[in-house]
């Protein structure tokens, strides 16, 4: 008999005697099969204990062993790539979400890389590039640790993460998820969640994570999985045994995945990306050494420039503001420098006064009337710019008009939240958290113009 974990878990539960069972995971006093006393579990021999027993593969007993002594069983060549059937459960194979062992393999003095790891009819199939000739013969694998302890910690953070969200908001669906030895990325259905709330929830998941708690495995009936146990939908009824994987007391899950031991050895977890899709919200994010790269180089992207403008590292949210304001004025600015290039300025006639009117994106104010002040206005005449340089701003001149400036602007400015004053000959005047600039600007050329005319 030729067993693997696999094989074990879909077991029904009466052919199991009480010393697998322990091994596996249970205590003495659950009722294993249903109506018969755990007292009465069936006997087998010895041989069927060892196999059983040693059914459960090295990467749930002993996640961090990195070398081991395997025999090759055959290779295949399928899909451009090489499969190598092995004869230990000693590599993660890809499956539930999260992908495969890689490594290396010694035959020898020469080493043959696999790139992955996956499960084909309950065998252990390396995936290659290159493969040995033999096509049988012992070998050496080594796992790369790196890749492994990457996705030990994306996935407990996915686990964390998960449950935090589902304790927010317990309407949420598990979707899709990916993990690897690079980032980790889930499909949260059912809500397009806010960023903010988010990096809430990303606050929550380094503090379980600071707290160091332990992360442990055990196996059970899928009679005993209850409401508290996340699982996905139909886990309980197509199978006898579940291993779950518990965070402290703070979350319980259904998985067949590796983990770390503690939450301290994650380090910390980071978001990298939120975005709908579709109604849903997909997450993407990183943890570990990965994570604390990543922040490093985003701090030290800020510290290198630090100087050559100068700021502080809390002002660098506004910064990234005022510089998309500054992107999207830039544009702006090159638009109306062709507009007027194109067409000249925008001049009306309104019976005998000559009104003036431009929408001048990233000058400021004072730019602005120094312009003014530098031109030879016609009389009579009015003469109106808006300005959108740290905010939007306004200023109507008039020369040789029969009233004051503010006349013909001021209640105008105060109906639309603004504020303003000036002298007979000129007014200023702003507003604050302008959407749309632009837009503004022509309500305002509308209304001067029918106050120019009353």
């Amino acid at each position: 008999m030729n067993l693997n974990i696999i094989q074990v878990l879909f077991y029904p539960l009466s052919i199991l005697c009480e010393k697998c069972l322990r091994y596996i995971g249970f205590g003495s006093s659950v009722d294993y099969h249903g109506n018969r006393p755990h007292s009465k579990a069936v006997q087998h021999t010895d041989k069927v204990c060892e196999e059983i027993m040693s059914s459960q593969p090295y990467y749930w007993t002993d996640p961090m062993k990195e070398q081991f002594d395997i025999e090759i069983e055959s290779i295949l060549e399928a899909n451009g790539h090489f499969h190598m059937r092995i004869n230990k459960q000693v590599a993660k194979p890809a499956g539930g979400g999260q992908a495969g062992d890689k490594g290396t393999l010694s035959i020898g003095e020469k080493k043959y890389d696999f790139i992955d790891t996956i499960l084909h009819d309950g065998y252990t199939i390396l995936v290659m590039k290159n493969s040995p000739i033999i096509g049988k013969g012992k070998a050496v694998l080594n796992l790369d640790m790196a890749w492994r302890k990457a996705m030990m910690t994306n996935h407990t953070s996915e686990h964390i993460f998960v449950a935090s969200m589902k304790k927010k908001y317990p309407e949420l669906n598990l979707g899709k998820i990916w993990i690897d030895g690079i980032h980790g990325t889930v499909v949260l259905e059912g809500k397009t969640i806010p960023l903010e709330d988010i990096l809430v929830i990303e606050k929550e998941v380094n503090r379980i994570i600071q707290d160091s708690v332990c992360v442990t495995t055990k196996v059970v009936a899928a009679g005993e999985v209850d409401d508290t146990v996340r699982a996905r939908e139909g886990v309980t009824s197509k199978n006898d045994i579940i291993r779950l994987v518990n965070v402290g007391d703070f979350d319980s899950s259904a998985c067949s995945g590796i983990h770390v031991t503690n939450t301290s050895d994650i380090h910390t977890f980071k978001i990298i990306d939120a975005k709908d899709q579709d109604g849903n919200t997909h997450i993407e994010f990183v943890s570990g050494n990965i994570a604390a790269s990543k922040l490093a180089d985003v701090y030290n992207i800020a510290l290198t420039r630090k100087y050559s403008y100068p700021f502080e590292m809390d002002q660098l949210g506004a910064i990234l503001d005022k510089s998309t304001a500054l992107q999207v004025s830039y544009e702006e600015a090159v638009e109306k420098i062709l507009q007027l290039m194109r067409n000249g300025p925008n001049k009306e006639q309104l019976n005998d006064v000559t009104f003036w009117y431009e929408y001048l994106p990233g000058f400021e104010i004072s730019a602005a009337r120094q312009l003014i002040k530098d031109l030879n206005l016609e009389e009579p005449s009015v003469t109106l710019f808006l300005t959108t340089g740290k905010k939007t701003n306004i200023i109507l001149w008039t020369k040789g008009m029969p009233k004051d400036a503010a006349y013909y602007i001021a209640e105008i400015v105060e109906d639309l939240g603004g504020k303003g004053g000036g002298s007979a000959e000129s007014y200023t005047g702003g507003f604050t958290e302008v959407q749309n600039p632009q837009e503004m600007f022509l309500i305002l050329v509308k209304l001067v113009m029918d106050r120019i005319l009353e």
